[in-house]
């Protein structure tokens, strides 16, 4: 895979050093599956922000860490019209670290960079915020209106 990853995942620099890791496949929901330079694989789950290390042998996605790349629920989102082009992955409108679902009225199609970036921005912001505290989003429209 030749996608620079450091670019795709600046906005992770954070939780995760980049410099020792190979991108080797992105989940249909911007997962990124890793390889470090001792040969660990692992999973920077960008929607529940956190890094998992692989704990099975092999290099198979699907095995290793089966809800980022368990074709079972992209499945159904496709089912229901939205697929996915290049560049492109599901995206969440409330983030299931907020209480958002994995139901489909609850899932777009985002730009994979950018979501992956705002992901990153995203956790980073949380992270300190302790489990079940009331979180509210404020989004910022950063474009000039055209």
């Amino acid at each position: 895979m030749t996608t620079d990853l450091k670019a795709l995942a600046k906005d992770w620099s954070w939780l995760i050093d980049l410099d020792r890791r190979r991108l080797l496949a992105i989940s249909p929901f911007g997962d990124l599956l890793l390889q470090d330079d001792t040969g660990a694989i692992s999973l920077l789950d960008i929607n529940l922000g956190a890094v998992e290390a692989a704990t099975d042998e092999g290099d198979n996605p699907a095995v290793l860490f089966p809800i980022s790349f368990d074709d079972r629920i992209a499945a159904g989102y496709r089912k229901a019209g939205l697929l996915l082009t290049e560049g492109k992955c599901y995206g969440y409108k409330k983030q299931s670290v907020v209480g958002g679902s994995l139901k489909v009225d609850n899932v777009y199609i985002a730009t994979m960079a950018e979501y992956i970036s705002f992901m990153g921005d995203f956790h980073n912001q949380i992270k300190d915020i302790p489990d079940g505290t009331d979180v509210v989003l404020k989004v910022i429209n950063l474009k000039a209106p055209q």
